[in-house]
This record gives structure tokens, sequence and C-alpha cells, in this order.
């Protein structure tokens, strides 16, 4: 069962709720995870990135990814331990330096996002689905429509230019084969901005978090703890 999966899915698609005016909310309850209401084997993490000065001289990008609901403690206050937020990297995953741009931002939060667990073996392997939700048309049209043509022509785009953030898009298939062999699929939502309010509020504060040189692997270690590790390729 695992390997037909593979074959169908070792490229991500696009989700399609069959109901067009869904919602996250209508869709998914919010507990400790985004739980499918009519799949509970299918979670949903939100996603974003952003950049101050994109396009100039000195642009600083931020991302975060929402992988479970913010909640309240005992005391009345509202904490984000499913939010995780953090500095774009000057460095990609293979060592060379990058300009920080928007779209850049958006695509590292997507790894970011699947690189955050084990999701194969998170909650005693009951995920068999994982829906990635972001508002960026480059990240979510890219990977679902243009992605495998990509790979097999080399990482040439139809006109013959190379592709940008390549770096980025050759680990991005990686990850997701890697999830299908634990017989995890994965999918992309592009959702509206405003549903993605939270992401977006967290990737903008983290614009100016201190300058983080090398490509790291952020991991939940829990209870809600991070862990930073080097990037092994």
């Amino acid at each position: 069962m695992k390997f037909c999966l593979y074959l169908e899915y070792q490229y991500p698609v696009r989700f399609q709720p069959i109901d067009s005016t869904a919602t996250p909310h209508t869709l998914f309850d919010y507990e400790h995870r985004f739980i499918r209401k009519k799949d509970p084997r299918e979670i949903l993490i939100f996603t974003d990135g952003t950049c101050s000065g994109n396009g100039q001289k000195h642009p600083q990008a931020g991302c975060a990814i929402v992988h479970r609901p913010s909640i309240y403690s005992q005391t009345g206050q509202l904490t984000h331990g499913g939010t995780v937020r953090f500095r774009l990297e000057t460095e990609g995953p293979t060592g060379i330096r990058y300009q920080q741009t928007s779209n850049r931002a958006k695509l590292r939060a997507v790894i970011a996002a699947l690189h955050f667990r084990d999701w194969s073996m998170d909650c005693n392997r009951s995920w068999r689905s994982l829906v990635i939700a972001t508002d960026s048309e480059y990240a979510a049209i890219n990977v679902t429509e243009r992605v495998q043509n990509w790979e097999t022509n080399g990482w040439k785009l139809s006109g013959g230019g190379d592709v940008k953030n390549q770096d980025l898009w050759k680990l991005l298939p990686k990850l997701i084969r890697k999830l299908l062999q634990g017989g995890v699929k994965v999918s992309f939502w592009r959702i509206p901005r405003e549903w993605n309010s939270s992401a977006d509020e967290f990737a903008k504060s983290a614009v100016d978090m201190k300058e983080t040189l090398k490509f790291e692997v952020l991991e939940s270690s829990r209870p809600i703890q991070i862990k930073i590790r080097p990037f092994v390729p």
C-alpha cells in the first residue's frame, strides 16, 4: 500500500475541497493539531514568509509555521506554543549565499514545516495526509504544477533560463518523498491571505530577529521546545 501511495503522490497535488466555500475552520478541528473533521488522519499546517525591503539593497526576511492552534493557559494568557518563527538564513542548504526575498521566505517556510517533525511517526503514526496551507501563489502553484517538469528538465524553465531558488526547490521534493515512504502524502492549499493571518503575523515579527548565516533545521522537542541543528544534505 505504501509503495502504491509513493508512486501516485511522489509530487504533491493541490488540496481541493469539494465545497468551494470551505475554510480551514469548517474543514478542520482546532485541537492539539488542525485535524480534518471527516478524516482524523489528515492534518493542516499554516506557513508564511515575508521580506522587508523586498527587491531593495538590504532586504530582511522572516518565516513562520503554525502547526497547532494557540491556546489559553490556566492563567488566561494566550500562548503560541504551536507557532515557530525564524529569520530566513543568509545561506541556502548548499552553503551558497542568496538575496533575501519574499518568495524565498515563503518557500523556506514550507520546507521548515516538512522538517519540523517526522510526521509519519507523530502521534503513534496516525497521520496519513499533510496539508500545507499557504497564501503564496509562488509556492503553491509551482510545487503542484511545475516542479516535476523543472526536475525532469534539469531545473531549467521552459524558456531555457534557470529556476530561481532552485536550491530550495531541489530540497522540497526530497522531503515530500521521505514522508511518502512513511505513508504520508503532502498536498498544498492556496488560501486567501486573511485566512493565514497568524503565520503572516509571526513571519513579520521574525524579520527583525538576529541574522542567521547557516541553513538550519528546526525540530520539535517536547513538550513545546524547539531544537535547532545544522542542516546535513
